[in-house]
């Protein structure tokens, strides 16, 4: 298994290269609504929002027994169900994090809602 910290340290070096922002997005295989989440991501149209703007890096909690410690530090909390996202600048600081579950419940999710928020999360143009 790879170091989550050391996935989202290199995700930060690529994005900082690149003008881009990273997504951290926690979540686990026996997570039905973060499979959905995942499989979103693949849809041409979503791929393309986040295509150039975007490192993504998938954080697996386990059984909620992995990387406590980054959802603890992206203020993501557990309790809150997961799949989970943190949007951080690529110096590391945080932008965003999710703290009501807002993609816990994936699959009610549109496409539509997934753009917005890969939109008004995007770098600001340079």
């Amino acid at each position: 298994t790879t170091d989550s910290n050391e996935e989202i340290h290199q995700a930060l070096a690529e994005a900082a290269k690149k003008h881009e922002r990273v997504l951290v997005v926690f979540g686990a295989d026996w997570c039905y609504d973060c499979h959905v989440l995942d499989a979103a991501f693949h849809r041409p149209d979503l791929s393309a929002a986040l295509q150039g703007k975007f490192e993504v890096v998938h954080v697996d909690v386990g059984q909620e027994d992995k990387n406590q410690d980054l959802m603890e530090r992206y203020r993501v909390p557990m309790k809150k169900g997961i799949p989970a996202l943190a949007v951080l600048e690529s110096d590391g600081k945080l932008l965003f994090s999710q703290q009501n579950g807002e993609f816990e419940n994936a699959r009610a999710l549109g496409p539509e809602d997934l753009l917005e928020f890969l939109k008004k999360w995007k770098p600001l143009a340079r």
